[in-house]
């Protein structure tokens, strides 16, 4: 029965991932002047620009992140929240747990696959920050 459906799947199959995109982002960590409660102090930045930026995608896009280390005298890593890194978990850039940091003057490229976000997994355009 089910070696009857496959004919018809797998053209499905090909649809969906006609609709995936992949979704580049180029980003340079630096310090930059905010005042989030009202007290002017450094912070890290992207781009120059605080608060850092979204990351829209959905599901099932592929999100590439060219991350450059601009901090001078800090290192970093970037670390997905509300993604669950499926099959990239060395993509996931949790610091001192699943990569090392990123030195001043260094980049790395991040690529994972959006397979699933939470709370609620959804085909829906979804905020990764």
């Amino acid at each position: 029965m089910y070696r009857q459906s496959l004919p018809l799947l797998l053209p499905l199959a090909y649809a969906v991932g006609a609709l995936a995109a992949t979704i580049t982002y180029n980003w340079e960590v630096t310090w930059v002047w905010a005042a989030p409660d009202g007290f002017g102090r450094p912070l890290i930045g992207i781009n120059n620009t605080w608060p850092c930026p979204i990351i829209e995608a959905l599901i099932g896009d592929t999100v590439v992140v060219n991350l450059l280390n601009k901090l001078g005298n800090e290192t970093t890593g970037m670390h997905f929240h509300g993604i669950n890194q499926i099959n990239s978990n060395a993509m996931d850039g949790s610091v001192g747990s699943s990569q090392c940091p990123l030195p001043p003057g260094y980049s790395m490229t991040y690529s994972f696959t959006v397979r699933q976000t939470y709370p609620k997994p959804s085909r829906r355009k979804t905020n990764l920050n």
